[in-house]
């Protein structure tokens, strides 16, 4: 009975690892994981060409009512790191973490709220072309917005470990809309719209808490916090 018993634990032990091979964090994986992060996310000139191209696309896109243009503005913007590195500064208490992320944020925001309006008052004057007319709608939905947030923000920072997962971030760049409620709220302000850059503005900050929520989580969860001391 007792080597029934055991060889049907082993035959089950061995199909459970067919489908399923849980494989540990190693604190090498982690400690990369940070460095990179941190290293890579600075306010550099590549930071801005992205954040500036990324913001002309999504003022074309919202334009042109052209939903693929809008989704290579969500895949461009640069915006996902800033917001990593947010959520390690909170997980581990690190102070410049967080001042550097929110000064790279608050940049981004600023750039893309002047521009998009510089570019609605510009089409409209020169043009003739009302953002009324071919707006795509940004109206917020607010339990769906914050799931899909949720899930991509746990789903990002779980990729910085695996690099396998770590390839995913392009559809996390498609599924949580950045740039395009920020430029939609520029380009509304400008319009004089406040129902409507309400709406948009409301998505980007939905969007934001919950990938920074999630991604807090998934850092302490996978126990980030003891290995930022030792890099």
């Amino acid at each position: 009975m007792l080597r029934l018993r055991s060889i049907f634990c082993c035959a089950l032990t061995y199909l459970v690892k067919l489908v399923y091979d849980p494989r540990p964090f190693s604190a090498e994986s982690k400690q990369r994981a940070i460095r990179e992060l941190v290293e890579d996310t600075i306010p550099d000139r590549d930071f801005y060409l992205l954040v500036i191209g990324a913001i002309l696309l999504a003022v074309c896109g919202i334009f042109l009512d052209s939903i693929p243009v809008l989704i290579a503005s969500m895949i461009v913007a640069p915006l996902a790191s800033p917001l990593l590195l947010l959520s390690m500064g909170l997980a581990v208490g690190d102070r410049r973490l967080v001042a550097r992320a929110l000064a790279m944020l608050c940049v981004a925001m600023i750039l893309a709220v002047v521009l998009a309006g510089g570019a609605s008052i510009g089409a409209a004057r020169f043009f003739g072309i009302s953002p009324q007319r071919v707006l795509i709608s940004f109206s917020p939905n607010y339990f769906f917005d914050i799931v899909i947030a949720l899930v991509s923000g746990f789903i990002a920072a779980y990729g910085l470990m695996r690099t396998k997962v770590g390839a995913a971030m392009t559809g996390i760049g498609i599924a949580v809309s950045l740039m395009p409620p920020l430029v939609a709220t520029g380009i509304e302000i400008a319009a004089l719209n406040r129902s409507l850059a309400e709406g948009a503005f409301t998505i980007f900050v939905l969007n934001v808490l919950g990938i920074v929520l999630a991604s807090v989580f998934a850092f302490a969860l996978f126990g980030f916090c003891s290995e930022y001391k030792g890099v």
